[in-house]
Order: C-alpha cells, then sequence, then structure tokens
C-alpha cells in the first residue's frame, strides 16, 4: 500500500484525536490505520525471528514513534514509523548473536520486572529469588528458570537491544490482562511502561494515591498479568 497524501492527512487526524485522548482505544485504532505500513516493513526484515515477535516489536517501536511525533517539525507521520522501524533490522542482527529467548519467557518480561521495582519501593534493594517468587506467587525454581532463560548478560550488551525482549501491552495476552484491569490500574499500568516512564513517587501526585494503595494495585496487577499469561 502506497501512502498518499489522503491517507497521511488521515494519518494526521487519528493522531490529533489520539493525543487530545490518549486512550487506548484512541492509540489502537491509529495503529490499525498504520498496520498496511507496519506488515510492509515488517515483510521486510523476515529473518531469525519469528514474524510473531518481529510483528509485536514493530507495533512497540510504532507506538514509540506516535508518542515522539511532532507535526510542527513538517513531516509526516508515516514517515516517522518508518525511520522507527529501521531499528527490526538491528533486532534481527542482534538476535542471530544471542540465544533464542522463548516467546513465553519475553512474555512475563512486564510482570517480573513489574515486582522487582515494587519490591525495591519498598525495602530500597533487589529481591533475592525466593523474595521475588513470593511477589510473583510462583516457585523459586521458576524464577530461576526464569533469569536462566532470559540471560542477564544479553539484556548487558550494548550488542543486543533489550526491545528484542520486552514486548508491548498490544500483544493479545497482555492486552486481555489490560482490559481486565480496573480505570486506576490502567492508569498506572499506562505510566509505568510508557517510553517515557513516570517514578513512582509522581504517580502517587499525578493519581492523587498512597505509596499503599500503589502498592496495593501494583499487586493486583501483577495477579491479572500472571494469569494471563498461564
Amino acid at each position: 500500500m502506497a501512502y498518499t497524501s489522503t491517507t497521511s492527512d488521515s494519518d494526521l487526524a487519528a493522531w490529533n484525536q489520539w493525543n487530545k485522548t490518549r486512550s487506548p482505544a484512541d492509540l489502537q485504532i491509529l495503529i490499525n490505520q498504520l498496520n498496511p505500513l507496519i506488515q510492509s516493513e515488517v515483510n521486510r526484515r523476515a529473518g531469525s525471528l519469528s514474524r510473531d515477535t518481529l510483528e509485536s516489536q514493530a507495533k512497540k517501536l510504532a507506538v514509540r514513534a506516535i508518542e515522539g511525533f511532532d507535526p510542527s517539525k513538517g513531516y509526516k507521520l508515516s514517515t516517522h514509523v518508518v525511520s522507527q522501524l529501521q531499528k527490526l533490522s538491528r533486532m534481527n542482527y542482534a538476535h542471530q548473536k544471542a540465544a533464542r529467548i522463548p516467546d513465553h519467557v519475553a512474555m512475563q518480561y512486564p510482570t517480573v520486572m513489574m515486582a522487582k521495582e515494587n519490591f525495591q519501593t519498598e525495602f530500597g534493594r533487589e529481591p533475592s529469588v525466593e523474595e521475588l517468587a513470593t511477589e510473583l506467587r510462583w516457585s523459586p525454581k521458576k524464577v530461576e528458570r526464569f533469569n536462566m532463560r532470559m540471560r542477564p548478560e544479553l539484556l548487558e550488551s550494548s550488542e543486543v537491544p533489550t526491545d528484542i525482549f520486552v514486548p508491548h501491552y498490544h500483544d493479545p495476552s497482555i492486552g486481555y490482562a489490560y482490559q481486565s484491569m480496573s480505570p486506576r490500574q490502567q492508569k498506572i499500568f499506562d505510566l509505568s511502561v510508557s517510553t517515557t516512564k513516570v517514578p513512582n513517587n509522581e504517580i502517587l501526585k499525578r493519581l492523587d494515591i498512597t505509596q499503599g494503595i500503589l502498592s496495593y494495585e501494583k499487586k493486583k496487577m501483577r495477579k491479572i498479568l500472571s494469569d494471563s499469561q498461564e
């Protein structure tokens, strides 16, 4: 599909609507409208990564482009999205050098990171395997298996972009979990996982809640996310 001026006008109108509301529904409408462009770039860069994984990352990059788009600079949204999608080639290259991370392990990554962050907020340090298992309601063995499969040294390597291992919440299972959250939980989730991540103390101010309420809501959110991935 060639992006004509009419399509570009439609893209801008959809972006303006999303920028006004910042709602997941309007974001999904815009992603759907850009989908032919996204699929075209995925097709061009198909390689060692599975198509599902590559498509998930392409949508995440598209969302990142949408969030960073500035129409006052004079370029089209589609041009900005294509520029972000160039990173897909780097992901394929990096993936060839790294051990394959199973998709179900990558899907667990947001849940584990949220649990670690909540523990650090409460106790001021990294959790042990046993403590993380308690936070996640997993067995210690499951936490150890996750750590081995993620191979932390890969995440720390400058040659391996962490985007490979962090699926966007438009993935079906995370999207389902998101829809199961309360409106306040959805706001916390959006602030916690956006590309401009908001720290906990700022979340407390924006939502006018206490640390205890935030911790309680995050624990409930982790349970919802965990249940959606089983």
